[in-house]
């Protein structure tokens, strides 16, 4: 009985967290980007190199939550487009990483440009002590996050 009413419990909570989720996405993802010639799944996986310049198709998968295969069909597409380019390890011929080239870059701060734009039309509407309960709202939101996708990834790996 405990556990049929805590499912529907989560079934209501989860449903409220993904509409909150996609009020977020839509908010930060603006019209702007609609004219942009990529999936919301390849602006995802460009947006990953704002921060590091090459990783491979394993750490991709795994930042993007799917398969090496799905990864390399996703990169081939980017690489096809002219944003992403190849490079193979100067120690082991064997591994190859995936990195931004100058369109790439270009396209990235495009996106986080038009993304932050947004963002700051958002916030100028809010109280100072608003603006900050925000930010540790989400940053709240971005710690759970993170600490579920570490326990998940410690679970498959044993």
């Amino acid at each position: 009985m405990k556990q049929a009413h805590r499912e529907k419990d989560f079934g209501s909570t989860g449903q409220r967290m993904l509409m909150a989720y996609n009020e977020i996405s839509k908010s930060i993802n603006p019209a702007k980007l609609l004219k942009v010639a990529l999936t919301s799944s390849q602006m995802k996986v460009l947006i990953n190199f704002s921060g590091q310049r090459f990783f491979t198709m394993t750490e991709l998968g795994r930042i993007n939550g799917v398969s090496v295969s799905t990864m390399t069909s996703m990169v081939d597409r980017l690489v096809q487009a002219g944003f992403l380019e190849r490079q193979h390890d100067e120690a082991d011929r064997r591994i190859v990483r995936v990195g931004l080239n100058a369109a790439g870059q270009k396209m990235v701060d495009y996106l986080m440009k038009v993304r932050r734009h947004e963002l700051e039309k958002f916030l100028v509407e809010l109280t100072p002590d608003e603006v900050q309960e925000f930010l540790q709202s989400i940053e709240t939101v971005a710690r759970y996050l993170a600490q579920a996708k570490k326990n998940m990834s410690l679970r498959q790996a044993f």
